[in-house]
């Protein structure tokens, strides 16, 4: 009986999906109110005049489209999948001079993605005034079966190299355990007693359904972002993951 509950615990986990009107409206009233604020910041850069969707996201749709009905031959396109959505989606921000794939060893470890600032001032407009990171990297976790979650081990892998380098991490994936969760709370929410310099740091855990969210709804991804730093930050995107 014992073995049968912890089997049904285990199920649960990935029984829970994300309501997606509920994060619509809530990701569109935070962009809604900070527009309201910007309007009287006519001439400072913000999310609205460092980004610009020119095709509707319909290279984002495309890949959406065969990650979510399994459209690829073999693990190497499914995983370059996943990878190319996150990159069409940050090009897209004039403030990134460039989106790096690398899938190889570079000076903090193996990254799926890099993320070079044409300026620092990309910094400002996402919140971070005060505490601007060394570099920008994501991880993608495209898994085989949907129901697929990305572990703690994962995420204590991303945290030593957010350490490593001062990095603002992204994390994407289909979901993520609670234990995956509780590790990226304790390192957003005591960081500062971990390493020396923390500010900057935060691993910002994205998940595929907000990313459908995101293009089907063709919000602006740069405000998302923003969205998502804040709440990861506040540990309120825990709620959505």
């Amino acid at each position: 009986m014992q073995e049968i509950l912890i089997d049904l615990e285990f199920i649960s986990q990935f029984l829970s999906v994300m309501n997606k009107d509920i994060f619509l409206e809530e990701v569109n009233s935070y962009i809604n109110k900070l527009r309201k604020i910007q309007e009287q910041q006519k001439d400072s850069l913000n999310c609205d005049n460092v980004f610009e969707i020119t095709d509707l996201y319909i290279k984002e749709k495309d890949y959406l489209d065969k990650i979510l009905n399994e459209k690829f031959t073999n693990t190497t396109e499914q995983g370059d999948l996943l990878e190319s959505i996150v990159k069409s989606l940050f090009q897209r921000i004039d403030l990134l001079q460039s989106v790096i794939i690398t899938n190889k060893d570079i000076a903090i470890g193996q990254i799926d993605v890099q993320l070079i600032p044409l300026q620092e001032y990309i910094y400002d407009i996402w919140g971070m005034i005060r505490e601007k990171p060394q570099c920008i990297i994501g991880e993608c976790k495209n898994y085989s079966k949907k129901k697929d979650a990305v572990g703690r081990p994962e995420i204590e892998k991303i945290c030593w190299r957010s350490c490593k380098g001062g990095c603002l991490s992204f994390f994407i994936g289909h979901g993520y355990t609670q234990d995956a969760i509780d590790e990226i709370s304790y390192f957003n929410n005591n960081k500062s007693s971990l390493f020396y310099k923390h500010q900057g740091v935060f691993i910002v855990p994205l998940t595929l359904s907000m990313l459908e969210v995101v293009i089907n709804n063709e919000i602006n991804f740069c405000y998302f972002i923003k969205w998502s730093i804040d709440m990861s930050r506040k540990m309120s995107i825990a709620n959505y993951l």
